[in-house]
C-alpha cells in the first residue's frame, strides 16, 4: 500500500541557492532540496522560487527514477521557470543570462556496426 505525501512546506535540507534580481530591484530567489526518497514513489527534488508570482512560491517536488535525475529535472524546471518569467531577470549584472547550465543533446550513436570476422578480428559493417 502507498502512503500519500505531500510536498514539504519548507526546504531544510537546501543543496543550491541562487539570488536573482528583478529589474525594479527585488530579489527572486530559487532554492533546490537535496534529492530524497519519497513515500509511494520514487525520488524527489524539492524546488521553491519565491519573488515571482507563480505556483513555485511554495516548495515542489520534481521526480526522477533517482536521486541524480531528480536532482537533473528540477534544475532543468526551475531554468524553464525562470526562463519564462514575465519580468526581466538578472545575475551578476548580466540580464537575461541567468547562469543557469545548459543541457545539450547527447551526440548520435554511430550507425556503423562492428562485427566479429571468422578469424576473430573486428571489422566495420555499414
Amino acid at each position: 500500500m502507498t502512503r500519500s505525501f505531500a510536498a514539504p512546506t519548507t526546504i531544510r535540507r537546501v543543496a543550491a541557492r541562487r539570488v536573482i534580481q528583478s529589474a525594479n530591484g527585488e530579489s527572486v530567489v530559487l532554492t533546490v532540496g537535496v534529492p530524497q526518497r519519497v513515500p509511494g514513489s520514487d525520488w524527489g527534488c524539492a524546488v521553491q522560487i519565491t519573488g515571482l508570482n507563480t505556483r513555485w512560491r511554495r516548495p515542489k517536488y520534481v521526480f526522477g527514477i533517482d536521486g541524480l535525475q531528480a536532482l537533473d529535472l528540477a534544475i532543468k524546471c526551475a531554468a524553464a521557470v525562470l526562463e519564462s518569467a514575465q519580468v526581466d531577470l538578472a545575475w551578476l549584472g548580466e540580464k537575461g543570462d541567468l547562469g543557469m547550465p545548459k543541457f545539450l543533446p547527447a551526440p548520435a550513436k554511430s550507425r556503423q556496426r562492428k562485427t566479429a570476422r571468422p578469424d576473430g578480428r573486428r571489422t566495420r559493417k555499414r
